[in-house]
């Protein structure tokens, strides 16, 4: 028993020695460690918890490849703040991100809307948006965020949306501007495959010749065009989401039903005396006018009479002569109202452009009529249904994109508000979305949304996908899937009348 006593005895000591010698590793461990700030990354959803332990509070979820900046820890857990809570997380799911470096100066083009960040994260606040095919300087890189100066302002922007301008792209490429609806194609024939419609009095960048046909760039696409309805030069409005566009020149139809009139009148007032009746498909011109879904537009018509029309009385597609069913497309959002929003890229742009898609697949077998033609113009909801019940429409279709905080949401899905053949719409878009897209089958459901429930023709408004899943937004951004959901939408319609 005094052996075993005094080896307890002298163990103490020896503990007791250490602890003098080392009394530093022993606060470190039990106080925690500062360092310099240092940028990290997530390798995975992470989540943050009150406390140096995973039985502590969960307060949020850090989604992945999130960048976050801390300067202390408790052995593994580092102590940050995300989005106004502050915590611990797990260092095993953190990657030290490199520092910025400098190189020349280099002068990039946006391929796509672009969002300008205070810093070089997607959480920081946003600054401005720089729109497609805008040409940018930088000579600074953190990551993969570049520093760049626009319209006065500095901040960083994803080098994912950027393309290098070399020398020789410079001096090949010309800018034209477009005096009529023109078919972006694949190849320099009109047996080409048609990838969108460019509108009226839109700038393009022509990068060489084939015959009559101009292989260009516009809004991030790249195809052919007949020179016959291209003006050098960019006198006319460009085509940024941000500019307003304006119509002047644009020959336009009217739309109303045979046998009726629209009044042309002296001023763009209901009360304003009237000078003519305008029978169903008549042409008439626009002038010093932006394109709007209600109120008066000044026209001049063929016989040289100028006055005002109901701006939802004219269409940008020739009506025949005698009905043929109606259709209105509505693109979701616009002007000010971006819709979704993720990585410079906005809801308002894609829907538009697969509207355009949609009309041009189903012009000469049907009429039609948007609810918007350009992205600096934002039409109410009511605006939206007083257009479609002004006319005897055959269809209704609302088009957007969804998001969510889950980028692992994905998928279409469309919605009815009332009627079986808003149903048996609903459902042919959703079947052709999911089979010519391969989109996740969300299915068909009721919505009481305020767009379709306010228009009396059946209705529906189709979800696309989710421009917050990777997955998606790559469809959603993409020429040829944008086709293939504009052939949805086109064949769904048609399969119901």
């Amino acid at each position: 028993m005094d052996k075993l006593t005094k080896i307890l005895s002298f163990a103490l000591v020896l503990l007791l020695l250490l602890t003098v010698a080392f009394p530093s590793s022993l606060v470190s461990a039990a106080s925690g460690t500062s360092f310099t700030k240092t940028t990290y990354k997530t390798t995975d959803s992470l989540n943050l918890r009150s406390s140096n332990t995973t039985t502590s509070k969960k307060l949020t979820t850090i989604p992945k490849n999130t960048q976050i900046s801390s300067s202390y820890r408790k052995g593994n857990w580092y102590k940050l703040s995300y989005q106004g809570k502050t915590g611990y997380v797990l260092g095993t799911y953190l990657k030290k991100v490199a520092t910025g470096t400098s190189f020349a100066k280099t002068t990039y083009q946006t391929t796509a809307a672009l969002s300008l960040r205070k810093s070089a994260t997607t959480s920081s606040t946003r600054l401005l948006t720089i729109p497609t095919g805008k040409k940018i300087s930088s000579s600074y890189k953190d990551g993969n965020w570049y520093k760049v100066t626009y319209s006065n302002k500095t901040g960083y922007v994803s080098g994912s949306y950027l393309k290098k301008v070399t020398a020789s792209t410079t001096s090949k490429t010309t800018a034209y501007t477009t005096t009529e609806r023109l078919n972006l194609r694949t190849a320099p024939s009109a047996s080409g495959k048609l990838i969108l419609t460019i509108p009226k009095t839109h700038v393009v960048q022509s990068l060489s010749t084939s015959g009559a046909w101009h292989k260009v760039t516009y809004n991030g696409s790249t195809g052919y065009v007949i020179g016959t309805y291209l003006k050098k030069g960019t006198s006319s409005p460009a085509s940024s989401s941000t500019a307003s566009v304006d119509y002047s020149g644009s020959k336009m139809y009217v739309l109303i039903s045979s046998g009726s009139t629209v009044t042309l009148r002296s001023g763009p007032s209901s009360s304003s005396s009237q000078l003519a009746r305008l029978g169903r498909g008549t042409p008439v011109v626009v002038s010093n006018s932006t394109h709007k879904t209600r109120g008066y537009v000044a026209v001049k018509t063929a016989d040289g009479r100028s006055g005002y029309v109901e701006s939802m009385y004219l269409t940008l597609f020739q009506p025949a002569p005698s009905n043929r069913p109606l259709i209105v497309l509505d693109p979701g959002h616009g002007g000010y109202d971006p819709g979704a929003t993720r990585v410079g890229l906005t809801e308002r742009d894609i829907v538009l452009a697969v509207a355009r898609q949609v009309a041009s697949l189903l012009e000469g077998k049907v009429d039609l009529q948007l609810t918007r033609y350009t992205n600096d113009y934002y039409p109410t909801l009511t605006d939206r249904s007083v257009m479609a019940n002004s006319h005897a429409t055959a269809r209704f279709v609302s088009i957007h994109i969804n998001a969510s905080n889950a980028t692992s949401a994905s998928g279409a899905e469309n919605y009815y508000y009332n009627g079986s053949t808003s149903i048996q719409l609903a459902n042919a878009i959703q079947q052709r979305l999911v089979s010519y897209a391969g989109m996740r089958n969300r299915g068909v459901d009721f919505g009481n949304l305020a767009v379709i429930r306010g228009t009396n023709a059946p209705a529906v408004l189709t979800e696309l996908g989710f421009l917050s899943n990777s997955t998606d937004r790559s469809k959603l951004t993409n020429a040829a899937y944008q086709a293939r959901y504009a052939q949805a939408i086109a064949e769904g319609i048609l399969a119901t009348l």
